[in-house]
């Protein structure tokens, strides 16, 4: 980066009074307010529907109805969208619970809203008139069809009462089954002798009730101890509270909420939850779904299997005799830490001093102005629902004014969403007045509190996590889209996640990791080259195994929403063991913990390693043409960003690659061997 960039992105702006980068965001409001907020704003959207349903026939244009459905929707979320966010980042408790609140009324009004026989009526004498466009405008209109068709529009009006009460039901469901995941807070005690392996600056940082160091089950926490603390027994009560989060009620939940979908399907004439939601989906059905889980499994299982004989012959260095001579879910991660350590010499928590938190961000930032030709300003003045929050302006780096904003929530804290995510508050999209809404969005991460005198340092795992996070955001905030309905990462969801997976490549990029670095003490101390060879080297250790968990969760979650199980524990147990090749611990309910279940990912999670195989094609064309060539980055921003969902996914992806994908090279960064 170069210090007149560095300047321009430290440069704070100036404003009179704290600055929103839409008039419809609002991060202060009280729990009555933010109820009364979301009431009102849903019976104004449904005012406006009313509208519509009550145009004749001879006046129904392409702009008073589809679009005028599209815009109605949309609206309703983007006004609302803080009132739901707040649910994830708000350190008010009574904020948060009203929030969810929101979360469920306004998660329920597309549901209303596709099973209004008015509004079905009007689309089709709308499409009876004639007049359907051509492209993203007939795109649209064909997937507003479909919605009424798979909200039961179809059915006789009882069996129609029956399937609308049932999705509503199903979203309170999975509002309680995050609600209770992000609520549930719980900690393991440990003596000062069951914390060996872990660092001064961790253990420094715990804390203390009678003498005992409180470990909690947040990322911060958790995943650290799990690699590092070289006590099995510490290890294993710490993975047994974690397997089991918020067991008690969403156990029952999960299981209610498999039966409702699978008995909502039933109703629409599909015979399961998966069918229902892969018609939607580039794979389509459960089929293709089951075939490339199957292909991937059988080319990834010997790598795995040879990868889990390594770790038990390391465990059995490490515990002797006395070892169980089997990796557990309490040993994976740490003796995958171990091999990294021992074999390449690789010292995560080493590397973590030349990533400090305020440095990658920096530099991140620099990556992505260079990569797809954009400039990025900090906004001091903002308004924000944290103090530790911040808010950036993005523009074209040729010029011109403002095209979106991001915010960053970067630190854990009690009661915050736990994991990471990138979340769209302002869908980018063409309104009625001709001008071009800019899209807002946030991205949320768990990084390592600052303590006094020692920034947050970065793991090069969440550097990575950064990295991908950071993907998704600029596909919420490059996108051209015309209607809310496509707008940037609204894509399909077995495609959603390749941008950002592609990303994820550029920091295992030698260059462009020595850039991302800097030590906490002297930023110009960049990391050592020997602990980046040596990073670089052990890219691929364990990555059978990381994506054969990949493919547990993928078979586990397909299992799942065909036929609901009784015991959902126990067909865990089962594909972790047959697929991960890695038993479960006895006790635990780590399904009450796969929150992927409730917020959008039923039956779809096979796609984070699908779109994973379009996310290596992709990057095989930076691999060969440059990581940071501004014009390849331009093309990627052009076909990939700037479409979101407004045309088919795969015409995007043969449009960027200049041919049809395939899986090669996503094979090949796993080790597997190839057939020639």
């Amino acid at each position: 980066m170069t210090l007149a960039l560095m300047l321009a992105f430290l440069t704070p702006s100036v404003s009179a009074a704290p600055f929103l980068p839409s008039s419809t965001l609002r991060f202060d409001a009280t729990p009555q307010a933010l109820r009364e907020h979301c009431r009102s704003a849903k019976k104004r959207a449904e005012s406006e529907l009313e509208a519509l349903a009550r145009l004749p026939a001879s006046a129904r244009t392409f702009d008073n109805t589809p679009w005028a459905l599209d815009r109605i929707v949309s609206d309703l979320t983007d006004e609302t969208s803080s009132d739901v966010f707040l649910k994830q980042v708000s350190t008010s408790s009574s904020v948060r619970e009203a929030s969810g609140e929101c979360e469920t009324l306004i998660g329920q009004f597309p549901i209303e809203t596709y099973a209004r026989e008015d509004l079905y009526r009007a689309l089709k004498e709308y499409v009876a008139g004639g007049k359907v466009p051509s492209g993203e405008a007939k795109r649209l209109v064909e997937k507003e069809l479909l919605d009424f068709k798979r909200s039961g529009l179809e059915l006789t009006k009882p069996r129609r009462k029956e399937a609308l009460d049932l999705r509503k039901r199903i979203v309170e469901l999975e509002s309680a089954f995050t609600r209770n995941l992000n609520e549930y807070a719980d900690f393991a005690l440990f003596s000062r002798d069951e914390l060996k392996g872990m660092s001064e600056d961790f253990i420094g940082r715990l804390e203390q009730v009678d003498g005992k160091y409180k470990v909690r089950l947040e990322a911060p926490d958790y995943y650290p101890f799990m690699e590092n603390a070289s006590s099995p027994e510490a290890r294993r009560a710490l993975e047994k509270k974690f397997g089991s989060r918020a067991a008690l009620r969403n156990v029952p939940v999960l299981s209610e909420l498999l039966t409702l979908r699978r008995k909502a399907a039933n109703l629409l004439g599909y015979p399961t939850h998966a069918h229902y939601v892969l018609e939607e989906r580039m794979a389509r059905d459960p089929k293709t779904v089951a075939k490339f889980i199957s292909r991937l499994r059988e080319k990834l299982t010997p790598v795995g299997a040879g990868e889990l004989e390594v770790l038990q012959a390391l465990k059995l260095v490490y515990e002797g005799r006395g070892s169980d001579k089997r990796i557990n879910a309490w040993d994976w991660r740490y003796y995958d830490s171990q091999l990294k350590k021992s074999r390449y010499s690789v010292d995560v928590e080493k590397i973590r001093e030349y990533f400090p938190v305020d440095l990658v961000v920096e530099r991140t930032l620099g990556v992505y102005q260079t990569l797809l030709g954009l400039k990025f300003r900090r906004i001091d003045d903002a308004a924000l629902w944290h103090p530790e929050a911040t808010l950036y302006e993005i523009s074209d780096a040729a010029g011109g004014g403002p095209i979106a904003y991001f915010y960053m929530d970067l630190f854990a804290r009690e009661g915050k969403y736990q994991h990471f995510s990138a979340v769209p508050l302002i869908m980018g999209r063409r309104l009625s007045d001709g001008s071009y809404q800019k899209p807002v969005s946030v991205i949320i991460a768990n990084f390592t509190r600052p303590a006094p005198g020692r920034p947050s340092l970065l793991a090069h795992k969440e550097v990575e996590t950064f990295f991908h996070e950071f993907g998704h955001s600029m596909h919420q905030s490059l996108t051209k889209a015309r209607f809310g309905r496509f707008s940037g990462s609204r894509t399909s969801l077995d495609f959603v996640e390749a941008p950002s997976q592609m990303l994820e490549n550029w920091v295992w990029d030698a260059e462009v990791l020595k850039s991302l670095s800097g030590h906490f003490r002297d930023h110009a101390n960049k990391l050592p080259k020997e602990h980046l060879d040596r990073l670089l080297a052990a890219k691929t250790v364990d990555a059978g195994l990381f994506s054969l968990r990949q493919l547990f969760f993928a078979a586990l979650d397909q299992d799942y929403h065909a036929i609901p199980p009784e015991d959902t524990t126990r067909v865990y147990a089962r594909f972790m063991r047959d697929v991960s090749l890695i038993p479960m611990s006895e006790d635990t309910h780590p399904e009450a913990g796969f929150d992927h279940l409730a917020i959008g990912y039923d039956a779809g999670v096979y796609g984070y390693l699908w779109s994973k195989v379009y996310a290596q094609d992709m990057y095989s064309r930076f691999k060969d043409e440059g990581v940071l060539n501004p014009v390849l980055g331009r093309r990627y921003r052009t076909e990939i960003l700037e479409k979101g969902s407004s045309r088919d996914e795969m015409d995007s992806l043969k449009a960027f690659l200049g041919r049809e994908p395939d899986e090669r090279a996503f094979l090949e960064s796993l080790g597997a061997r190839q057939e020639k």
